[in-house]
């Protein structure tokens, strides 16, 4: 590829040669060839709306044209009456093959930059009808009508699967990007990624039902001949006669290739694994992956504070101080790591000391060696006797045994036969009313399953406690002496694991 290709977008001048190259793109199609007033009518045409002197605009030709980007010539057919019209109107420019391809690369790149990335199972059907109506005409007789159309059908075979092959390369890239986006809100992120889950999901779903389709469609396209659909479709073509010879076999060459690129993502000839067996692999793993990292988001979410995040919180704190004082003050909040004041103790002179002055313009104290040592100045004696514990202890069990026949108690009252709506519990008693909150709150604090259910333990493992949001915007009403709580109207189910093989079920094990 020549480096000079596209040179005319990394200039000073780059947004009007673009234009300019747009321009004669889409003039080409009824006008090859545009005079100076043509290429300023032209580049209104395409959005062009700054002013360009002569001048301006013609080094810009000269400089495309000087880069093989356009090709100028001499305009035979045109009147002259003036010499400022033999000026402006003896000279015409064109496209170059290389221009083509130069300006034809620069729109794909934007094209494809603006492109939303989208999976179609739909385009495997597509497909399919495709291959079918080939096999049909394929199957007439030879005329220039039936050929013509076998060409047009080849190439909307060949189109489609491009299309196919271009989503799928797009979406892997945009879904490498999503499972290494951790820069989004919790919300966000577990928003979109349910979103793509399901997205796959049904992409799965949509593709597994017309494959078996297509390999019999391209069966059916081979049975009758190949080679006889090749040499129909290029004489279908009518490719125009070149210079440099026959375009025919270097045409037929590349409707093989094709062919065995489409063979290749749903019939190998070798026997192989079919490519789209692949993509349905990639979107099932991907699935995996995304629920996988929705689980660590939500984990990291629910972890208990550790020392090493209250120090990176405290890091942040110091960071954002606005000077040294107040970091000071934020040191000593922190850390509480005052000098020892003994503000309790007087000095020599026996006058009483304020508790707010400083240690540095304080008189001097006389410190004990007791209270250096033990920390306190009280003199002590022989130490007294241990009380027989027995019947405090005894008095501490009971105690707890009845704070917890009590607990249980109330746990069997929560519990439900089966899902009940949260408004059924109706008026309860301040302590169920405790109870049910802690209860409610592990639920909720339990990830949503892939059956849109959150199941979880209490923290003795002694209740399940399963979730489900009927999304119908009901509003329970629970009242209690405290107060009254209002609130989604949940579907709960509450029920106690008694036994270790229930433990053991409720947890998935």
């Amino acid at each position: 590829m020549d480096a000079e290709l596209f040179r005319f977008t990394t200039t000073d001048l780059r947004d009007l040669h673009i234009a300019v190259m747009t321009a004669f793109e889409q003039a080409a199609v009824l006008a090859p060839a545009l005079n100076l007033d043509h290429v300023r009518a032209a580049l209104a045409r395409v959005g062009w709306d700054e002013p360009v002197a002569d001048d301006g605009l013609q080094r810009v030709l000269a400089g495309l044209t000087g880069w093989g980007l356009l090709e100028a010539s001499q305009d035979h057919s045109a009147r002259y009456t003036t010499p400022d019209e033999f000026e402006r109107k003896n000279l015409q420019w064109s496209l170059t093959p290389k221009g083509e391809a130069a300006i034809t690369g620069v729109l794909n790149a934007v094209e494809s930059l603006r492109h939303a990335v989208g999976l179609q199972s739909a385009v495997l059907d597509a497909i399919g009808d495709d291959l079918v109506t080939l096999a049909d005409l394929a199957a007439q007789p030879r005329s220039p009508a039936t050929d013509a159309r076998i060409h047009v059908q080849l190439a909307q075979v060949e189109r489609h699967l491009a299309s196919l092959v271009a989503s799928v390369r797009q979406f892997n890239g945009h879904l490498q990007r999503l499972l290494r986006d951790d820069g989004t809100n919790d919300d966000v992120f577990a928003d979109v990624k349910r979103r793509t889950v399901n997205y796959l999901e049904e992409y799965v779903e949509g593709v597994e039902r017309p494959q078996r389709r297509l390999v019999a469609a391209i069966a059916g396209v081979e049975a009758l001949g190949l080679p006889t659909v090749f040499d129909r479709a290029l004489i279908g073509a009518n490719l125009a006669p070149v210079a440099s010879g026959d375009p025919g076999p270097m045409w037929l060459a590349e409707r093989d290739r094709r062919w065995q690129a489409l063979r290749a993502w749903f019939a190998p000839a070798d026997g192989s694994s079919a490519l789209v067996g692949g993509l349905l692999d990639i979107a099932r793993t991907a699935i995996i992956e995304l629920l996988r990292v929705l689980e660590r988001r939500w984990d990291s979410r629910r972890r208990s504070a550790s020392i090493a995040h209250d120090f990176l919180a405290l890091a942040r704190c110091f960071a954002a101080a606005p000077g040294d004082d107040d970091a000071h003050r934020l040191f000593g909040a922190a850390f509480g790591l005052w000098p020892a004041r003994h503000a309790h103790l007087r000095p020599l002179e026996g006058q009483p000391r304020g508790t707010t002055t400083s240690w540095t313009v304080a008189d001097p104290v006389e410190v004990a060696p007791a209270l250096r040592t033990s920390g306190s100045l009280a003199i002590r004696g022989r130490v007294s006797p241990v009380a027989d514990p027995a019947r405090l202890r005894a008095l501490r069990q009971r105690s707890q045994a009845e704070a917890l026949a009590l607990h249980d108690a109330v746990r069997a009252a929560l519990t439900t036969n089966g899902a009940v709506r949260l408004s059924a519990f109706g008026r309860i008693a301040p302590d169920a009313f405790a109870e049910l909150l802690d209860l409610l709150a592990v639920g909720l604090d339990a990830p949503i399953g892939s059956d849109g259910v959150r199941r979880a333990l209490s923290a003795d493992g002694g209740v399940e406690v399963v979730l489900r949001d009927p999304q119908d915007g009901r509003v329970a009403t629970i009242f209690t002496d405290g107060g009254v709580l209002r609130g989604p109207d949940l579907l709960v189910s509450i029920s106690l694991v008694s036994s270790a093989d229930e433990f053991d079920e409720a947890i998935g094990g």
